[in-house]
């Protein structure tokens, strides 16, 4: 309850902060490819099974969302996300800061802090985002976020750790590990035959020679 109580205003602040970053004056080919992915998103939630009662395992989609339409719209997204999903089954919105918290911002800041410091790092090379980022990238963001949630609902619920373990966790991490696959593949096709539909792909950085060094 406190967890809950405290992240309010924290996830408000983080969408806020987000939503006054988000470029809204932006072509409306930009807008639609938004909300399109945020559609998408939405809908993954919507396809989950709950193989521990309290426990939902469903798609997780904010890695995927951030590569795709930028950190400041994929917060934004996520908070509507949740928030619609809360409504659509009826359930307390009491938990929305801290679901936000840890299955929106947290692998939203992992999947840009994978491409950041793949572009510091990592040869120029466009198989470096597709599979360091796109995959593995998306996918250490969702391990994150499994990983953070087993610990709050080991500080929080203790009585069913021992069936989170057992039971939700190796589900929600095949579940992850597919979906980052699947939602690489789709980035992929994306940046390869639409080029400029992934905002996260830096074209000049990655399809441009660097300047020759004098």
């Amino acid at each position: 309850m406190f967890l809950s109580f405290v992240s309010w205003p924290l996830a408000l602040a983080f969408v806020v902060e987000s939503a006054r970053r988000t470029r809204w004056r932006a072509p409306m080919h930009e807008h639609l490819v938004w909300a399109g992915a945020t559609a998408v998103v939405f809908l993954g939630y919507q396809m989950s099974f709950v193989p521990v009662q309290g426990l939902a395992v469903h798609f997780l989609g904010a890695a995927a969302l951030a590569l795709i339409v930028g950190y400041p719209r994929a917060v934004v997204s996520m908070a509507l996300v949740i928030a619609a999903d809360s409504i659509w089954h009826q359930a307390s919105l009491a938990g929305w800061g801290l679901d936000l918290l840890v299955g929106g911002v947290l692998p939203i800041w992992a999947a840009w802090l994978a491409v950041t410091a793949s572009k510091r790092w990592l040869p120029r090379n466009p198989f470096v985002f597709f599979i360091g980022c796109a995959f593995f990238g998306v996918f250490g963001a969702y391990a994150l976020t499994v990983g953070v949630s087993a610990l709050l609902h080991a500080t929080t619920a203790p009585a069913i750790v021992p069936t989170f373990w057992s039971e939700y966790l190796p589900y929600q991490l095949l579940l992850a590990w597919g979906e980052a696959w699947l939602e690489g593949g789709l980035i992929t096709l994306l940046v390869v035959y639409l080029p400029g539909s992934v905002r996260l792909f830096d074209e000049n950085f990655y399809l441009r020679a660097p300047a020759a060094r004098r």
